[in-house]
This record gives structure tokens, C-alpha cells and sequence, in this order.
């Protein structure tokens, strides 16, 4: 029998990964730049100024010597400014304006104005139980609503308003599960 010469497998022997050094180097100053940004911004931040109270200046004393003759310090006596006693009382309808509660509402969209409609109100001697922003901000002028039980103070609550605002609707038709008597709505 005649040999015949088997075939040669080559050898497989796995190639080594080089590391590119380059790419290396690469991710390694990534690190460090990375690491420096943070450094300075804890530094940074743990450097900013903390507001020193300003000192108050002291009162200067007098010390008084032979010579001289003491002054008396002046006394300062607070004044007292009494706040006039509001009648709430309409002297033309007999209507008590304290037996009204009011909700008054921001219905423009400018800031302050539903508390300066409230200040206007309880300065005449209305309850006011509440200010705040209004269903939309697109109400022109003043709209008043009642309860139908107290539709007497309708016409009192437009003339009282009417000083300072323009007067839109005012119907009597407020539901009775509002938590108050009465809602103003001050537009734009």
C-alpha cells in the first residue's frame, strides 16, 4: 500500500490583540479633563462669597463731663392714628353691608387686582371671605353675581363698585352651593 502523505493542516494559533497605545492615551486624558472640570466646579462652588451681615452702626454716648450740662433725651411718644369706625349701614336702603359675604375674583390676568377690589369693599364694610383667580382671564369690566336670597344688595354692591370700576353684568343668579353670599369678578 502506497502512503499517502496527509494533508497538512496549518496551526491556528490566535493572534494577540495589540492595544493601540494611541486610543489609550486618548481615553486617559478624557479622564483627567473629566476629572479636572469636576474638581474646579466643587472648588467653585464651595468658594462663592457667604453675605456677611452688615454691622449697625452704634449710638454714639455722650459721656457728660464737669463742664458740661446733660442733655435730656427727647422722648418720642407714639401717635396713634385711629382708624375711622366704618358704618356699613346704606343710610338710603337701610342694608347692613357686613351681613354680605363676597368672594372677589382676579378676572384680568393683572396681578393685585382681585385684593385692591377687596380693600375697596371692606373699606365700605363688606364681608369679603375670599380673594383669588378667576375661571379665565378674559372678563371685560365688573361682573357681580348674587344669591336670589340676598338680590337686595344687587344695586348696593354696583353703586359701591361703581366709584372705582366700570360695571359689566350684575345678575342675581348666583348658585346657592357658592360658599358665599356674593362673587365679584374684576375684568380688564
Amino acid at each position: 500500500m502506497e502512503e499517502t502523505p496527509l494533508e497538512t493542516i496549518p496551526a491556528f494559533t490566535p493572534q494577540r490583540r495589540q492595544t493601540n497605545k494611541r486610543s489609550a492615551y486618548l481615553i486617559l486624558v478624557i479622564i483627567i479633563i473629566v476629572l479636572l472640570f469636576l474638581g474646579y466646579k466643587a472648588v467653585s462652588s464651595s468658594k462663592n462669597p457667604v453675605p456677611t451681615p452688615t454691622p449697625t452702626p452704634s449710638p454714639i454716648v455722650v459721656v457728660p463731663t464737669a463742664t458740661s450740662t446733660p442733655t435730656p433725651a427727647p422722648s418720642v411718644t407714639p401717635t396713634v392714628t385711629p382708624t375711622p369706625a366704618i358704618n356699613p349701614v346704606d343710610k338710603d336702603s337701610g342694608l347692613d353691608r357686613s351681613q354680605l359675604s363676597v368672594t372677589v375674583q382676579n378676572g384680568s390676568g393683572t396681578a393685585g387686582v382681585a385684593v385692591k377690589a377687596s380693600d375697596v369693599l371692606k373699606n365700605v364694610g363688606y364681608n369679603v371671605v375670599g380673594t383669588g383667580n378667576a375661571d379665565n382671564f378674559n372678563y371685560t369690566n365688573v361682573t357681580i353675581q348674587v344669591k336670589a336670597a340676598k338680590s337686595d344688595f344687587l344695586n348696593l354692591l354696583k353703586k359701591d363698585l361703581g366709584f372705582n370700576y366700570t360695571i359689566g353684568a350684575a345678575t342675581s343668579d348666583l348658585p346657592d352651593s357658592f360658599s358665599s353670599d356674593a362673587l365679584v369678578i374684576i375684568g380688564q
